[in-house]
Formats: structure tokens, sequence, C-alpha cells
């Protein structure tokens, strides 16, 4: 079974893509009807059953496929995991202390956990594991930081870095493995092992793991659903009970039928960035304006359909380095965005009702890509908006190719963008490093920002204080909210869902359920 599962495995890998993609949006039109190849099922009498992509690699560290990404937590485990509040907590770690310089942290791992054929797992393993990722698609931007994985025993590793980070735990959720036979998906230490029988694949209890007789299902089919439409068919047919979307996706449109939606919340920011170099943005006080004008908890509710948290600062408030007396001064208020405009010089126009700076009208362009409906929709917010405010705006729609270019080459003065932060939600790429689009620099918040990276405990909370009131005084971009994914799983089979970024089926042995498998 395990040489047939191997080859089986090996051809998933085979035919997976090996390049790395700049995470973009997903350009493809809605979904259309289409009939389900798939025979319906009651939910009386459908399976608990998830989709895989049989195109793409099932390996949890070198894999692209979103899909396949999915059953990452119920087969591997990393030496920590992220709960909904952005905190990380050991798993396969026993404890984790940085060097006394900060360049360093010293992990040591759990004994007595076991890989799914039995193997102990060492410090070399979960080493191995990281290092891989560094290079790799979906790891190796997360991990720049980190310089060199070295294990100095089986118990024992130490992670080299290029600057001090005193949240390295929050990027250490990554899988580790125990690679086999060329071209098979690796073995975890998860609650469940991939196992094939005949042409289908499961997912099947790991009897290595402590917690597998507390799990509800002894065994989850695996059905080939390669494309967003067949994922939806399969969906509405019952043959796969259990899905993750984004609401804001236009996929998400073509689920139906009844089913239970748990969100989970993510590091996926919304954001309006500023062109400091130039125009009007150039001036603190008008992007502090800007930042005011924009009705956050709108969109979240109206265009996201409630699936969002909105936010004044780049980091989650679900996290704890969220200052919320920061973000209370970038908050939505009209009345003191347009005292801001008036601190900036600007004095409204009786006769075209527009705000003027020295006989110069406050113009601005917004920058957005048509592709994607969430951002056009803040793009509008925020013209309409700023127009009551008395400004003369124009939202420049482009496709993505020509966007990007646009952004290069500085033509805008608000652009609405949006990136998928680390778990630590360092915003230093949209502050200092490639993303920042609108040419921002300033020393005191450059140091601000190295200080709340490398703090810890007390320390950190002071840090983030700091930092954020340095933020709110020179409001570099303007956050508007983190999206949320949601877990559809068909009405009735299963409660008590926890799903998180990571592990949309985290906890699952918390789940209540109807039957058992």
């Amino acid at each position: 079974m395990r040489r047939w599962l191997s080859l089986f495995l090996a051809v998933c890998l085979g035919l997976s893509l090996t390049g790395c993609q700049p995470e973009v949006d997903d350009p493809e039109p809605p979904p259309s009807e289409t009939v389900s190849p798939f025979p319906t099922k009651s939910p009386e009498t459908a399976q608990f059953s998830l989709a895989y992509d049989p195109g793409a690699s099932l390996h949890p560290l070198t894999g692209d496929s979103q899909t396949n990404q999915d059953l990452t937590g119920l087969v591997y485990q990393g030496l920590y995991e992220l709960d909904n509040e952005f905190v990380p907590h050991p798993v396969l770690a026993a404890s984790g202390e940085p060097g006394g310089d900060g360049y360093s942290w010293t992990f040591t791992v759990k004994q007595g956990v076991m890989f799914s054929d039995g193997t102990p797992l060492t410090a070399q393993h979960a080493a191995a594991s990281l290092n891989t990722a560094r290079t790799s698609g979906p790891y190796a931007a997360r991990l720049s930081g980190v310089t060199g994985v070295t294990a100095a025993d089986e118990t024992t590793l130490t992670v080299y870095l290029s600057a001090p980070n005193g949240n390295l735990p929050a990027l250490l959720d990554i899988p580790v493995v125990l690679e086999g036979e060329p071209g098979s998906a690796p073995l975890g230490t998860g609650c469940y092992q991939y196992e094939a029988a005949g042409e289908r694949l499961y997912l099947q209890t790991n009897p290595h793991h402590a917690g597998g007789a507390a799990l509800p299902y002894a065994t989850i089919p695996l059905t080939a659903a390669a494309t967003a439409n067949e994922r939806i068919a399969a969906f509405d047919s019952g043959a796969v009970t259990a899905v993750t979307t984004e609401f804001s996706s236009p996929y998400a449109l073509g689920y139906a039928g009844s089913y239970e939606t748990c969100d989970y919340p993510t590091t996926n920011l919304l954001y309006m960035g500023f062109k400091a170099t130039g125009g009007p943005c150039q001036s603190a006080l008008v992007r502090q304006a800007f930042s005011r004008a924009f009705d956050r908890e709108s969109l979240v509710q109206v265009e996201l359909s409630g699936h969002g948290d909105a936010a004044c600062l780049p980091v989650s408030p679900l996290c704890g380095d969220y200052d919320q007396a920061s973000a209370a001064l970038l908050e939505y208020d009209l009345e003191q965005a347009a005292g801001l405009l008036a601190q900036a010089g600007y004095e409204r126009n009786e006769e075209d009702n527009l705000l003027y700076h020295r006989r110069t009208p406050l113009a601005v362009t917004v920058l957005v890509n048509s592709d994607n409906e969430s951002r056009q929709a803040a793009a509008d917010a925020l013209a309409a908006s700023l127009t009551q405010l008395g400004a003369s705006v124009t939202v420049d729609t482009l496709p993505w190719d020509n966007y990007v270019q646009a952004l290069a080459a500085g033509r805008f003065d608000i652009y609405i963008g949006e990136v998928r932060l680390t778990g630590d939600f360092d915003p230093s790429p949209l502050l200092t490093g490639a993303l920042n689009y609108g040419g921002y620099s300033d020393w005191e918040l450059t140091q601000a920002l190295t200080a709340w990276k490398s703090a810890q405990g007390e320390a950190r909370t002071q840090a983030a204080q700091a930092l954020w009131a340095k933020f709110v005084q020179d409001a570099p971009i303007a956050p508007l909210c983190f999206k949320r994914g949601s877990l559809l799983v068909r009405w009735g089979m299963a409660s008590n869902l926890q799903p998180t970024r990571a592990n949309p089926f985290y906890r699952m042995e918390e789940w209540s359920t109807t039957s058992h498998s």
C-alpha cells in the first residue's frame, strides 16, 4: 500500500508547477452555472469529505495550490501555530529563546512525537524543513530575514537572523516534514495521513498521533476538484462537504444550498497608499485627513458583507499589538478631516465649492485595478468622501498590468492596494521596502519600527505604542481593513468550528458532529 501511495502521489507532485508567482488577484470572471458531474447527496447520506487538486503538488512546503494547502493542517504540524488573535502557541516546539544579541533563536523540540510511519521527530527534521521553506514559493518571503537554520543535536536547533525579531515564533507555523521516496508527499506528525485505495485518495487517522482517538472522522475521502467550478459543483452536490472561500471573491457567488459559515481572520490588508514625494499627499496633514475621510466599517459591512475587520493600523485589531488609542486618531470623522485640511492651508472657494491652497485646487487621482471588485468599491467610497470634503477626484481604473506600471511610475496621488502580511504583522515592505510605491521615508519611524520588531513582552507593548503614535503622526499609508476567510460546511454536519488562517480545520477534535465515519 505504501509503495502504491507513493506512486499515486508522485503523479500529483509531478504535475505541479515549480515557479513562484507574485500574489495577485485572479482576473477570471465569476463562474457560470454548470451541470454538476457529481451525484447529489442529501445531508443525511453525505460523508464528510474534502477537495484536493490532483494536478498540483501535495507537498506542504513547495506546493502552490490553495485547495491542497487547506489540507496541510490535518497532515502536518509546525513548531508553532497561531490562534485567531495571532498569538503563537508551541506545537512541536517545547521551548524557544532568543539569543542575547537578538540575532538568533534556539528551540528545543518536543520528545515523544512521531511521524505517521513511527519515525521519532528530531531537531534535524525541523531544521531541514525550515531550510526547504526558505527557498520555497509559499514561505521564502516570510523567512527572508532568516540567514540559516542548524540543528546542534536531535533536540536543539538554532535559527539565525539578519535582524532581531522578538516575535519570530509567529513566523514558524511552517510544516515540519519527513521526506519519503522521491516524488512522493512527505510524512507529517498531524492527526491524519494520506492513504490511497484503488483510484481514490483519503485522509486516514495517523496511528502515531496522540489525539487520533478523539477525532470525529476516522477516514476523510478526498474528491478531485481542480478548478473553482469543480469545487463549487462538488460542494453543491455533497461530494465535498467543506470548502474555504473569500466572500469578496467572485467565485464565492457560486456557492449555493444550505451550509454553515464560520469566518476566520487573515493577514490580508486592504489599504490606501499615498504618493509622499509630490502632489497634495506629500503633506502629512493631508494624509491624515484622507485617512479620516474613509468609512471603514461601512466598507466591511456593505461591500464585504461583514467578512472583514476594519483597521486604522497595519496590524489586525484582534492582535495585542493593535493600539486602540492611536487608531482612534485616524478613524472616520469627516469633520476632523475637514479641520486637518484647513490646517494644511486649504480653503473652500464659494464659487465652485472646491478646496484650494494658494489658488491650487485640491485635485487627486485614485488608482485602482479593474479586476478586483472590493478595491474598486473602496476607490469609489473614497472618491465620494473626498468629493464631499471639496476635493476634485479622478478614479483611474486600469487592468492589472497597467495598474502595476502606473504604480511603478508614480502616476497616482492615492492607490488602493492589498497585501498579505506575515503572521508577525511586519509592515516593513509597505513602509520601507518594495511595496513603498509612494516613496515615504522617515528615519524616526524606521527606528521605531526596528525597536518594535525586536522587542518582547511588556517592552513590545511599549514599543508598539511608540511606533503607532509616530505612524498616526505621519500617516504614510491608510489601512482600511483585514479581510476574513470563510469555512463553509454543509448544514447539519458539524458545529463548534474553529478555523484559523493557516488551518481551516483547527481543533477538529473539538467539533460536534452528527455522525462519525
